[in-house]
């Protein structure tokens, strides 16, 4: 695995676990710190996908073409979408509620596209280890 699909699916699991935080604990910190509010303004969840998108792109397709295994980007997109609808469709319609349900969702699929992408990265890298001697 080289360090920049590396760095990318860490950025991933970083920015999956931010979302899922973000999205579970804001109306907690809401409830008890009025002063939070500027952290439920659209922009952060704008700045959330554009991070999630990016390490996707430098860390799962670089991934799959070097594991060749269809799940793990498929996996990716899936995640990707559910953050990308829960923003721009659920949270219009349905409100905050049902927005963060969906986007938790999403957040756990791309968590565990990039687990999953780091795994298969690390077991090709060390295929490769055994198969060269």
């Amino acid at each position: 695995m080289n360090k920049l699909t590396g760095a990318a699916d860490a950025a991933g699991l970083f920015a999956s676990t931010l979302c899922m935080v973000h999205c579970l604990a804001m109306p907690v910190l809401l409830a008890m710190l009025p002063a939070m509010s500027w952290a439920e303004d659209g922009h952060v969840h704008e700045v959330l996908l554009g991070v999630a998108v990016i390490a996707a792109l430098l860390s799962l397709g670089p991934g799959y073409l070097a594991h060749r295994r269809r799940a793990v980007p498929l996996l990716g997109g899936a995640g990707l979408a559910c953050l990308a609808v829960a923003m721009f469709v659920v949270e219009p319609r349905y409100g905050h509620d049902a927005e963060a349900v969906v986007s938790v969702a999403g957040a756990l699929l791309l968590f565990g596209a990039h687990v999953r992408n780091r795994i298969c990265c690390r077991r090709c890298a060390g295929s490769r280890i055994f198969s060269s001697r």
